[in-house]
């Protein structure tokens, strides 16, 4: 690529547009390295035809002229990449806009690790590189100033609809130097993934880019699109009204506390929270219109009365006091898996620690939907026997096997009896897997799948079998 004219917005221009965005000088300064960033990526890298952007930032960077500032920048990419090959691309990119923009980075100061541990990660198999890139404020106090860049790098990621090409936008007055096409992930995909992020947290800029790229993208969205992409990312095929029932039933109160502090944007670009929600739930009727209602699966999930306590007791770490098969208990909320038997009769369990107990007494236990008649949350703090994985629920799981589906069956064991999760490992070397009751990736001694001895001593998790 030729040599590109240096260039870098000035101290007016700062804070003209930090008047504008109503947003933060350092925000202004952020929000045009992404600009160039991206440039980089998809022009000079090795990247460019690897990678995609997804969240926030596609909004803003491939969709939106207007909409709320994010300060983060996240992409995915369907294969692996290693953490040495990536952070050299991302290094290449830095000197390639400090040499075309005059943005001062500190390479020293740039870094690369694994985002999740194996027990936070959100789903199985999802691995996320946390990357922290460092340049110098545009105000001459390189010194002493740095402002962060924090891009979430996802590998392995799945998406359901075509990756799309669209124009960079960048709103500075360098605009015509970084004129580029970026991959983004499709608009209809990214309002999927929104939807289905309010079903499992409540975290407000995701119900303000629902809203706002709803209303904004208008005739030209197809709906029926960002239903049957967000029913492929749940476990609601069977039927997708359940799901509608929980989103009806979201508790709003975390959106109403945490807007003013998390939605950062131009006055004429915000909506008001009740006005979100009000525009939310009657959308939601519109939404999901076409798609029948099956009654009759509704059992097979945990719908909105009992589905609304039990994230709200994970999230806050508290004792549900519940009915089941006629018993009072007093549980633990761990995880909602929908899995299969070998019968074919699919469910979703919720696993719990009971305290209480009923006919077996206490210990982990998979409840089923039909089974449970009351539930209430307690304000008894519990801390954790095993990690709390509600942060899944709703996701489809990899696996979703009760049963390992490539063996036969066979006469039940007669070994100890066992509770709680089991962690399953994958031998570095090998591929061969391996279960844990704890959380442990040292191997022992082991022959891999063709008999031969391994020198593979180290596991890598994969998943975790209730």
């Amino acid at each position: 690529m030729k040599h590109l004219a240096l260039h870098m917005i000035n101290k007016s221009e700062i804070e003209t547009k930090a008047r504008e965005f109503e947003i933060h000088t350092s925000n202004v300064q952020r929000d045009y390295v992404f600009g160039w960033l991206l440039f980089g990526l998809f022009t000079v890298s090795d990247l460019k035809d690897r990678i995609f952007l997804k969240g926030g930032n596609a909004l803003r960077k491939g969709y939106l002229e207007q909409t709320r500032f994010s300060d983060d920048l996240d992409f995915g990419t369907p294969g692996d990449i290693s953490p040495d090959v990536l952070m050299a691309e991302f290094q290449k990119v830095c000197l390639f806009i400090e040499t075309n923009a005059g943005v001062t980075f500190r390479p020293d100061e740039n870094r690369i690790k694994e985002k999740f541990s194996a027990t936070e990660a959100p789903l199985d198999d999802l691995k996320v590189y946390e990357i922290r890139l460092y340049f110098c404020d545009f105000y001459g106090n390189s010194d002493h100033i740095r402002i962060k860049v924090s891009i979430d790098f996802t590998r392995y990621d799945k998406v359901l609809l075509p990756i799309q090409k669209t124009r960079l936008i960048h709103l500075y007055s360098d605009a015509s130097a970084v004129q580029c096409e970026i991959r983004c992930m499709k608009l209809e995909e990214i309002i999927a993934t929104k939807l289905k992020c309010i079903l499992q947290r409540q975290h407000a800029p995701d119900l303000f880019d629902y809203v706002h790229s709803v209303r904004r993208a208008g005739g030209t969205l197809n709906r029926r699109e960002v239903v049957t992409t967000f029913i492929r990312k749940t476990i609601f095929d069977r039927n997708p009204h359940v799901a509608k029932e929980i989103l009806l039933n979201t508790p709003f109160a975390f959106f109403r506390e945490y807007w003013g502090k998390t939605i950062v944007c131009a006055r004429q670009v915000i909506i008001e929270v009740e006005e979100a929600i009000s525009l939310f739930t009657s959308d939601l009727a519109d939404l999901f219109k076409d798609f029948p209602q099956n009654h009759y699966t509704s059992f097979e999930y945990f719908g909105a009365k009992t589905r609304v306590p039990i994230m709200e007791a994970g999230r806050s770490m508290t004792c549900l006091k519940i009915c089941y098969q006629g018993f009072d208990r007093l549980v633990e909320p761990y995880s909602l898996r929908y899995l299969q038997r070998r019968d074919g009769h699919e469910t979703e369990y919720f696993y719990v620690y009971d305290r209480t107990g009923g006919k077996s007494g206490p210990g982990i236990k998979a409840l089923v939907p039909k089974n449970l008649t009351a539930i209430e949350i307690t304000p008894e703090k519990f801390e954790p026997r095993f990690p709390v994985e509600l942060s899944k629920a709703g996701e489809m799981p990899d696996d979703h096997y009760l049963f390992d589906p490539n063996k036969p069956s066979k006469p039940e064991s007669k070994s100890r009896d066992r509770s709680g999760p089991q962690y399953v490992y994958r031998c570095s070397y090998c591929g061969k897997e391996f279960k844990r009751d704890r959380m442990a990736g040292t191997l022992n001694p082991h022959k891999n799948k063709n008999g031969y001895p391994c020198s593979g001593r180290h596991g890598i998790y994969v998943t975790t079998k209730w």
